[in-house]
């Protein structure tokens, strides 16, 4: 009788160990399956001393890479989590909410403008030791450890973990498949995807926004105090704005909606867009207008990573089951970088905390502890500060101007408004020009307000540099850059 009740127990006793290893092994394929690719990739993996990390310099232990809701809300966790954590911004600092006027549906907080939502989310990860560099990576090597990041600046990064949050970009008409004629041509010449930098220019003006979603909308609502007439052109039938969009572009009316219609051509006169053909139901016909904004979606920003990560179909990066790991183990993913469905900022913000708590969990897993960070702390790498940094004086009026260029041989004017999200990309890297030219002076200019200013030097679009060398322009630019790429386009103009 013992000895079958000792069999009893035996069989018992090894089904649980069965039954538990079935478990732990569903968990971890669970855990680990990506959707539609094969488990992340290893690599090797030691930060211990004579390890991977010898001989290293510029390491950074958490690189977040976009400075939207997601990065800033993985910055905030990473360096909450006590680790050093960097935040390379990106083209566009802020991401898509700078573009944003009121933010409605953010948990927790009344209404509220999608700037300032930014600048809150970013002194706060500031606060608990994040840094912020004002640069892009544009190549990674993610097939050795620790992973290499070259940037628009010329570094070279050494990251023990990655966040990818580098958002989407607004898609333009011109494709593959089509190019629109004079799209390439009045680019910043009155076409544009940013209503929120350039709607102080268009005063009493004729405006068409191609778009029929919740951005699209967005723009309306931020031009509508400012155009004279605004023309919503609308491929389908209805609008793919929520109710409530709508509702407010209602009590506006100045706006009208082209329904069933595609642009095919912008027209101009060489120097502005002067109009655009739109297509409807097989007839063409012209709209006079002075500005043209396309609101037709984004592509996620992907590119550097392209061979390197695991994407569907439509450029998005995947990620594995229930986590922000990406293909690549401890490479990670969040915001509208890998999300095809929701786009939104309270989304992308969730995926942000996850993809921080993930890196974290990474770190820990590698064996990377305080002991460990104190010892490489000396080879981190740290951004430039504000100690490097000139802050510009305001130029205000046309006296102000004629002052400049009367005092000064070379003088650089940085045409801004306040939420146009290039023109704060652009600040910081003409700051840091700033105290590295002595010799030049450098003003930014409020194109809303300064419009003496703005008239005679014929600024249409935001950001724009105008370079003048005794008194005469000598160059002109009308995108953010990256610090390196600024000082070629100075050295060029003077030349």
């Amino acid at each position: 009788m013992r000895h079958a009740t000792r069999s009893r127990a035996t069989f018992f006793f090894w089904l649980a160990v069965i039954v538990a290893i079935g478990y732990l092994g569903y968990r971890f394929y669970s855990q680990f399956k990506v959707r539609g690719e094969k488990a992340p990739i290893e690599l090797s993996l030691n930060v211990l001393p004579g390890g991977a990390l010898a001989g290293k310099e510029q390491i950074v232990p958490i690189a977040i890479l976009g400075s939207g809701p997601a990065g800033l809300a993985a910055a905030l966790y990473g360096a909450r989590g006590g680790v050093h954590t960097v935040v390379f911004e990106g083209k566009q600092p802020g991401g898509q909410l700078m573009g944003t006027s009121w933010v409605e549906n953010w948990p927790g907080m009344t209404k509220r403008m999608g700037p300032d939502l930014i600048k809150g989310a970013r002194e706060q990860a500031s606060e608990f030791g994040a840094l912020f560099a004002q640069d892009t990576v544009v190549k990674v090597d993610f097939s050795t450890w620790p992973f290499v990041l070259e940037t628009a600046a010329g570094l070279k990064i050494q990251a023990l973990s990655v966040i990818v949050a580098t958002g989407a970009t607004p898609r333009r008409l011109s494709d593959e498949k089509q190019t629109i004629e004079g799209e390439d041509t009045y680019w910043g010449k009155g076409v544009s995807t940013c209503a929120t930098c350039d709607a102080a220019f268009c005063k009493n003006a004729d405006v068409v926004i191609v778009g029929g979603g919740d951005a699209a909308v967005e723009d309306a609502l931020q031009l509508a105090s400012y155009a004279r007439t605004i023309t919503l052109v609308v491929r389908g039938e209805s609008m793919r704005a929520s109710a409530s969009m709508q509702e407010r572009l209602g009590a506006y009316k100045n706006v009208t909606i082209a329904y069933r219609s595609k642009p095919v051509a912008i027209k101009g006169d060489g120097n502005h867009v002067t109009g655009v053909e739109i297509e409807s139901g097989g007839e063409r016909r012209l709209i006079p207008i002075s500005y043209l904004f396309l609101a037709i979606g984004h592509t996620p920003n992907t590119a550097p990573f392209k061979g390197v990560l695991p994407m569907d179909e439509r450029g998005h990066l995947t990620v594995v089951g229930h986590t922000q790991q990406t293909g690549v183990r401890g490479i990670f993913a969040a915001g509208d970088v890998a999300d095809p469905h929701y786009k939104q900022a309270g989304v992308a913000a969730g995926d942000g905390i996850r993809a921080g708590l993930d890196a974290l969990e990474f770190l820990r897993e590698i064996g990377f502890n305080g002991l460990v960070a104190k010892q490489y702390e000396s080879h981190f790498f740290t951004p430039e500060g504000g100690v490097n940094r000139k802050a510009l004086m305001e130029l205000k009026t046309a006296e102000d101007l004629d002052r400049a260029v009367a005092s000064h041989k070379t003088v650089v004017l940085d045409f801004y408004t306040q939420y146009c999200p290039s023109c704060s990309q652009l600040l910081p890297v003409l700051e840091l020009a700033a105290a590295q030219h002595e010799d030049i002076f450098f003003y930014k200019v409020d194109a809303a307000q300064a419009q003496a200013v703005v008239t005679r030097l014929g600024i249409e679009s935001v950001p724009t540099v105008v370079v003048l060398k005794d008194g005469a322009v000598v160059g002109r630019m009308h995108e953010s850059m990256s610090f390196k790429d600024f000082n070629d386009f100075l050295m060029s103009a003077q030349a």
